[in-house]
């Protein structure tokens, strides 16, 4: 079959199936599955690619991950994370919105996913925010934007997939989260303190010495665990999927006092969320292994260095062309689909061009957390229109100052390499 035909066949039955609605990993695999098929008529061939995507250690990171940050959110630990940061610096100006962000950043090193992020600092914060006097548009976007670093500050489940198709080291792409994590939650910050400046109604009083001990005292077990986590990868103590399952029974650990309160029921359907959460996302990667080997086995890949090289494309036109891909994407697939769908044809392409992998996945990730809160399939839009009994445009009105920061960060880890690869050992 020829390149032509065959990007036809991928391309056409993928768009076909997904917009019939057929789940993103089913419509992966059956797009992936008909060109075996047509080429090699045995489709045993798919069934052996889907259990090899899935047959590796590190893929076991993902569910751990999302189950430990299921019970952390449900088990009373962010309230009591947000309440102890609140306490510190929440009579400062802007204090509440920072309060917010320096909650996403601490939760998202322990948990992976932006959805999940937004969800549980959205469930806790949003409420406070509006009470305090901050608008609720604001918030919203605030909440929104914010979410999307808990897919940029390790350990986030789109750099573990990122290692795992790439064959790159999932420590090594961890570490080149933090410095644009911080960087980009620091901007976040700066903004919402320029912004409401002149809010007096937003300040609260200063909490005592006693108060402000006695919250951090009540949230050490919560800002213990990214520390265990990331400590233990990079101090070489645990692997990454190591350090997960740690997460796991640390987080049991912590929450036990609030799930013995609620009752077994309630831990039974917090665990079983996360995995049903966790078995989507493994569908969507084993599904895009049969995509990506039926476009490679085409040839699309190879065509597609051919051409560059024969036009002799500069790394800043392409790597413009590739965050401008992304953007358009995200507005339609969801983050990791995009992400599994392009990154088979973007490698061979980054080799080519001489451009490092590990920075590379971070441009990636930050188009990520921009298509999060893009409509139409913006998932964060979604979860905080859900908390919040909003329409999905007036979250993405709130968000729309937020994107401006996100396309400077974008701008910064595109042409800056250095902010990503300066941890990277």
């Amino acid at each position: 079959m020829d390149v032509g035909t065959a990007t036809l066949l991928l391309v056409g039955t993928l768009a076909v199936l997904s917009i019939v609605g057929v789940p993103i990993g089913l419509s992966l695999a059956a797009a992936g599955t008909s060109y075996i098929f047509i080429t090699t008529t045995s489709l045993p061939v798919s069934a052996g690619i889907m259990f090899g995507a899935l047959d590796k250690t590190p893929v076991l990171a993902i569910p751990f991950f999302i189950v430990a940050a299921e019970i952390l959110s449900r088990g009373g630990a962010i309230k009591r994370l947000v309440q102890s940061i609140d306490a510190q610096i929440g009579h400062l100006p802007g204090g509440l919105g920072v309060v917010a962000v320096v909650s996403t950043i601490i939760f998202s090193a322990m948990c992976g996913s932006s959805i999940a992020t937004a969800a549980a600092i959205g469930v806790v914060v949003l409420p406070e925010l509006i009470e305090r006097g901050y608008p609720q548009r604001f918030s919203l976007g605030l909440i929104a934007m914010s979410g999307g670093l808990g897919i940029l500050i390790p350990p986030s489940i789109p750099l573990i997939i990122y290692g795992l198709v790439s064959n790159e080291s999932i420590g090594k792409l961890f570490e080149a989260g933090i410095i644009p994590g911080l960087i980009f939650g620091a901007l976040l910050c700066l903004y919402v303190i320029i912004r409401t400046w002149n809010w007096p109604e937003t300040l609260r009083p200063k909490a005592s010495t006693k108060e402000r001990f006695q919250a951090l005292v009540s949230a050490t077990d919560v800002l213990i665990l990214p520390v265990i986590i990331l400590g233990s990868i990079y101090g070489g103590i645990f692997t990454p999927t190591e350090a997960s399952a740690v997460a796991v029974v640390y987080a049991l650990v912590i929450t036990a006092p609030e799930y013995r309160r609620q009752g077994f029921r309630k831990f039974v359907e917090v665990v079983a969320r996360g995995c049903v959460t966790s078995a989507a996302i493994l569908l969507v990667l084993a599904g895009a292994a049969v995509f990506g080997y039926a476009m490679t086995d085409s040839g699309i890949p190879q065509t597609l260095v051919n051409w560059l090289a024969d036009h002799k494309l500069s790394v800043v036109l392409f790597l413009i062309f590739v965050n401008v891909l992304l953007i358009f994407l995200g507005m339609f697939l969801e983050v990791i689909s995009a992400l599994l769908i392009t990154l088979p044809i973007f490698l061979p392409l980054i080799k080519l061009l001489g451009i490092d992998p590990i920075h590379f996945a971070i441009i990636m990730i930050i188009n990520m957390e921009i298509a999060a809160v893009t409509p139409p399939i913006g998932l964060n839009l979604f979860t905080l229109s859900a908390i919040g009994k909003v329409t999905v445009s007036e979250v993405f009105r709130g968000t729309a100052p937020f994107l401006v920061l996100a396309f400077i960060m974008l701008g910064l880890i595109t042409f800056v390499p250095s902010l990503s690869l300066m941890l990277v050992k």
